[in-house]
């Protein structure tokens, strides 16, 4: 079975989650339409975390580590779709109870599944096949912050460092575990890096030390900045390795390569006390640092490897709106008074022209699909 039939699915959640994020931003601007914000806001990061990243990387590891996905997997990926479109409608309704807890389990649960026969059918070079597996038991790995939730509740410490932590925890193995080590193992294939069993090691223990900086947002302690810098540095430092051979490829991917390499650097920073503590203080800050690595690393990584044409118009128009978007979450008094108007309306107008390119990019490849069959 053809394995970009996978992209469908990824695609098209795109769009809905992008969609959803519009109605929560414009929700800020002072509108009179109301909602159950929070539930909005669960689906919101459940289709963007699950329907959309998963789903594209997964696709991307099955069409460029496999011989193509067989019959029962591609059921078991069809599943994880049902799963993923109940959710939506679950958490819209009702928000964390009892039928978006259930299908959010069953995703999880099959997702296991699905990744186990992902590991025994990879084909590629030894230590690049490893950096895949160490993304697959990051996911394992990620999935104890969700089930620390309901034994935290039961014991009343919602409101407690831990519970936050548990989220915190999940988050940061799926963004950069995850997500993170299937984006460099494509990356580097790509690249036709031969990529060591030391450098594999460095990455994992990179990665894993880089919890620390979740850790500065409810505990204060020398040590945790000293193993968030050392993850940082020594992520920065493998990566920058690659760069003579990166410098030979494409543009696009070469760009890729240095969006990366800057994630590596804001990492650093991020383990000086005083940035830390910015990001700590300052909601937008802390927005700003995800959408960077969700809009500005992810999205246009996946986009490169769709192997649809997207024109250097676009590609600017997306960038444009990327930069201007951080700036704006990082600068909001200085820019909503140069730009005589709320933060709030600026924010929803960003947001709607990402929302413009988003719904463009996907649908252009989906309708090229169907007109090639």
């Amino acid at each position: 079975m053809n394995p970009k039939k996978l992209w469908t699915y990824p695609l098209l959640f795109g769009i809905i989650g992008a969609f959803i994020g519009l109605v929560l931003r414009y929700a800020f601007t002072g509108s009179s339409i109301v909602f159950p914000f929070k539930n909005v806001l669960h689906a919101h990061s459940h289709v963007m975390l699950l329907g959309f990243l998963f789903n594209a990387l997964l696709a991307l590891i099955w069409i460029n580590f496999t011989s193509g996905i067989d019959r029962v997997s591609y059921r078991i990926y069809i599943a994880l779709q049902l799963c993923m479109a109940l959710m939506i409608v679950a958490f819209i309704k009702q928000g964390y109870a009892l039928y978006s807890i259930l299908f959010s389990t069953l995703h999880l649960w099959l997702s296991y599944i699905l990744l186990i026969r992902l590991w025994k059918r990879l084909e590629a070079s030894k230590f690049l096949i490893q950096l895949i597996k160490a993304g697959i038991i990051f996911h394992f790995i990620s999935s104890l912050g969700p089930y620390a939730l309901g034994p935290l509740m039961v014991m009343g410490m919602k409101e407690s460092p831990w519970y936050q932590q548990a989220i915190f925890f999940y988050l940061h193995f799926q963004f950069l575990g995850l997500f993170f080590t299937w984006m460099l193992a494509i990356l580097l294939k790509k690249a036709a890096v031969i990529i060591t069993k030391k450098e594999v090691k460095g990455i994992v223990i990179s990665l894993v030390f880089l919890y620390a900086h979740s850790l500065d947002y409810n505990f204060n302690h020398w040590l945790i900045q000293w193993f968030g810098g050392f993850g940082s540095i020594l992520l920065f430092l493998i990566l920058l390795s690659y760069k003579r051979i990166f410098q030979k490829l494409e543009n696009h991917f070469k760009t890729i390569y240095y969006i990366i390499l800057t994630v590596a650097v804001i990492n650093i920073f991020g383990s000086i006390p005083v940035v830390a503590k910015l990001v700590i203080n300052n909601h937008f800050m802390l927005i700003a640092w995800l959408h960077f690595l969700f809009l500005g690393m992810y999205v246009p990584f996946i986009w490169v490897f769709l192997k649809q044409k997207i024109s250097i118009y676009l590609w600017f128009l997306f960038g444009f709106t990327v930069v201007f978007s951080e700036a704006v979450l990082v600068f909001p008094n200085e820019l909503s008074q140069w730009f005589s108007i709320s933060i709030m309306w600026l924010l929803f107008i960003i947001y709607l022209s990402m929302f413009l390119i988003i719904t463009t990019v996907h649908l252009n490849y989906l309708f090229s699909r169907i007109n090639t069959k």
